[in-house]
């Protein structure tokens, strides 16, 4: 009798919660099998659009993406802010940092010394911590791109002055020769692209 007791209150208790289960199971997994096929569906190349796709990102580093069968990674190289200079400058974004207006700006946007002489004078001025008022720069020879000439500091005594070669890259001038010294003139032609109207005959024979 109490075994019979026991199988009877035994259905009663768990038939009930199985038949819950797998109706809770029937209506649920096409909803399931619904969205992963929609998931599918979603176009995802990179991990910025894994991440719109709704799917979740691991909290790795760099982050990482897991959409369907493909793993996307962060390219943390592409955040734009990530590489500020000491002055704060965002080289991503095509900011330098312009000493003469003390900011940050864009050089195409907006020119950041009133010519190249100036330019050239605060470049040496910062190199061997002289005031600006103390450096005479005079440009012999210009191109677009390179520009040769002499500089004095101060007064111009013995081995206050010298010559200095500068060439324009990525949209900025540098030294890349000032003083008294012999030039490379395979690098200067080669690695800079002077033409022989700036190096010769001061230069390079």
């Amino acid at each position: 009798m109490n075994t019979k007791l026991t199988i009877k209150n035994f259905l009663i208790v768990i038939l009930p919660a199985i038949l819950v289960v797998f109706v809770i199971f029937f209506l649920i997994m096409p909803q399931i099998r619904e969205n992963k096929e929609k998931n599918n569906q979603i176009s995802v190349t990179n991990f910025e659009e894994c991440v719109a796709a709704g799917n979740q990102v691991m909290e790795s580093y760099p982050r990482q993406c897991r959409h369907g069968e493909q793993t996307f990674t962060e390219d943390i190289k592409q955040i734009v802010g990530g590489d500020k200079d000491e002055h704060g400058c965002i080289g991503s974004a095509g900011y330098s940092w312009c000493e003469r207006k003390n900011k940050c700006l864009r050089v195409w946007e907006e020119p950041c010394y009133e010519n190249l002489s100036q330019e050239i004078q605060y470049l040496l001025a910062d190199k061997y911590n002289k005031p600006v008022d103390q450096v005479n720069i005079t440009i012999t020879r210009q191109t677009d791109m390179h520009a040769s000439g002499s500089v004095l500091f101060g007064a111009g005594g013995p081995g206050e002055g010298g010559v200095f070669l500068v060439a324009k890259i990525d949209e900025l001038w540098q030294v890349v020769f000032d003083g008294n010294g012999s030039v490379d003139c395979d690098k200067m032609h080669e690695k800079y692209k002077f033409p022989d109207e700036i190096l010769k005959p001061n230069f390079c024979d």
